[in-house]
């Protein structure tokens, strides 16, 4: 998931305008998890991912992207959204979901995959040097927020496509590929729905609604162009989402056909680096490697931003300065860098098993809601979030 941000102007023709927007939503998606999970999820099924990419297309795409709609229905007001679930109940989960997107969750996962590819050539350097490096140059570049990922946004989104779609045309029609796993069918399936939930995008939706909304507002200022508003953004969103299904497709059979020749005791972020070094050799290698560093920090500097200023606002009530606010995000956020990519997934892993299905169900409430008036909220949703804390204290 990346929130590079682009300018947006409704000059554009419509179609341009749609294709502009469309490609944005890709960009802010399309992040450190979105990159690694598919790898994971092709070398472990091999010949069964499709199977897996069924199961994937709907936790990972489909319910993302109605996440969105439901949130930009209640005006990206975050507490009101969360808020039909109770007063302190909405806070409580608005208040983990911030911290699973913020210092314990997807930032040092992004350190992690840094890391990862920047190992080749940091002569030896730990991760716990790096995750202090990584803070501090994120931190610098908070200043420059905009201007920076502006700078790096024109040109990040084409250069990372040219560079997976190369991996992928190379790792496709390679006649030496071939799977050496095979999965059962259902299995796949489950594998693929369960990934989806560490891709983290439908959390990450609730956060870009507040960033997409104002350009859609602008495109149709008049009340009773809501439907043009509504029908924009679901072409927008159906070309993010055809773009973020092709990537996986692409990167779950690269993986498939290909992590058999790569060392099987490589951890699972250095993977993408390890396929990308066999196929595009070492300067293709480095390319991607640059691309994919950059993309995970203008996500960082942006979601870094983001917990500050929510930590100083809502928890703080501002009695701490912003950049005080920052600091502590960004410590903390390198305490669990140093967990290592696989100790966060331990970590993230039951949290998002539990919460995960009970979001799911809040959404499509909220969007019934929105659309016709349907009132029921609380019995569904904290029925999902018991069935699932069940599920994970007695597994099948």
């Amino acid at each position: 998931m990346t929130t590079t941000e682009y300018s947006l102007t409704t000059e554009q023709p419509r179609r341009s305008s749609l294709l502009t927007t469309g490609f944005a939503l890709f960009s802010m998606f399309f992040g450190a998890g979105n990159l690694i999970f598919p790898l994971i999820i092709g070398k472990s099924v091999g010949s069964s991912t499709w199977y897996a990419l069924l199961g994937l297309s709907i936790t990972a795409v489909a319910v993302p992207f109605l996440g969105l709609a439901a949130m930009m229905l209640f005006q990206a007001d975050y507490k009101k959204f969360f808020g039909r679930l109770g007063k302190y109940p909405g806070i409580l989960l608005l208040l983990l979901l911030q911290l699973i997107l913020g210092p314990c969750g997807v930032i040092p996962r992004l350190i992690t995959l840094m890391y990862a590819m920047s190992k080749p050539y940091l002569f030896g350097l730990p991760l716990s040097g790096f995750s202090i490096l990584a803070v501090a140059l994120i931190f610098a570049c908070t200043f420059k927020r905009d201007y920076l990922i502006k700078l790096i946004g024109a040109i990040l989104t084409p250069v990372l496509l040219i560079a997976l779609a190369a991996l992928m045309y190379l790792g496709l029609t390679d006649p030496s590929a071939f799977s050496t796993a095979h999965a059962p069918a259902a299995s796949s399936f489950v594998q693929g729905l369960v990934g989806g939930y560490n891709t983290m995008d439908l959390i990450a939706a609730f956060l870009f609604a507040t960033v997409m909304l104002p350009h859609f507002q602008k495109s149709h200022t008049a009340n009773s162009d809501k439907k043009g508003m509504m029908k924009e953004m679901f072409w927008s969103s159906l070309i993010a989402a055809a773009l973020l299904m092709i990537n996986y497709i692409g990167l779950a059979w690269v993986s498939s056909l290909h992590s058999w020749t790569v060392d099987a005791s490589i951890p699972p972020e250095e993977l993408l680096g390890a396929i990308a070094c066999k196929l595009l050799g070492p300067a293709g290698g480095f390319i991607a490697a640059i691309t994919v560093i950059l993309a995970c920090l203008t996500t960082a500097i942006t979601l870094a931003s983001i917990f500050a200023d929510y930590l100083q606002v809502e928890i703080c009530k501002k009695k701490i300065k912003p950049n005080v606010a920052l600091i502590v995000t960004l410590v903390a956020c390198m305490l669990f860098a140093n967990l290592g990519f696989s100790g966060i997934v331990a970590l993230l892993a039951p949290i998002l098993q539990v919460v995960y299905p009970g979001l799911i169900v809040l959404t499509v409430f909220n969007f019934l809601h929105s659309m016709y008036g349907f009132n029921m909220v609380k019995t569904p949703v904290f029925a999902a979030f018991a069935i699932a804390l069940i599920c994970w204290i007695v597994p099948a």
